[in-house]
């Protein structure tokens, strides 16, 4: 069934990455509502830029300092425009998402961002495969976006 979309979903996620371990890792954040880890995802709200939403709920989100606390990235990691059946929508959508790296510019914001317990680092498999080491699900629509994409590959 072929359907006319109008006005697409635009979704920018925060690639936000922990330089201080061992391997690469991403935040996500677990959702005591829908029982689900998230990554930090901003809708782009009206003359607002992808790069501006990300900063913008990065910062809310994360009750972050966006002029000293962190960097995103200048350029999008990766973008994606797809229309159709998209999990986590509920039904037929066009969705436009770029993806941003975050940096933490000191260490100690990654330390305080580590030592909360609602936050998670995942390794790519974990990403790749939706579900953490723990058994906890990650949200339906990143996990779909980051595997049509490929902007994280299981390689560790």
């Amino acid at each position: 069934m072929s359907q006319s979309f109008t006005e697409p979903v635009c979704l920018s996620i925060a690639l936000i990455r922990n330089p201080h371990l061992d391997k690469p890792r991403w935040m996500a954040v677990f959702n005591e509502s829908t029982q689900r880890l998230e990554f930090v995802v901003a809708r782009r709200l009206e003359k607002e830029s992808f790069r501006e939403s990300v900063i913008r709920e990065v910062a809310w989100q994360l009750e972050l300092d966006r002029s000293r606390d962190f960097l995103v990235a200048n350029m999008a990691q990766c973008n994606i425009d797809l229309k159709g059946d998209i999990p986590g929508i509920g039904r037929e959508a066009w969705v436009q998402a770029a993806f941003y790296n975050v940096e933490m510019y000191r260490s100690r914001i990654a330390a305080a961002l580590s030592e909360d317990p609602a936050n998670a680092w995942l390794s790519s498999h974990e990403i790749c495969d939706g579900v953490s080491e723990s058994g906890c699900a990650l949200d339906p629509l990143v996990h779909d976006l980051i595997l049509r994409s490929k902007v994280i590959e299981p390689r560790d």
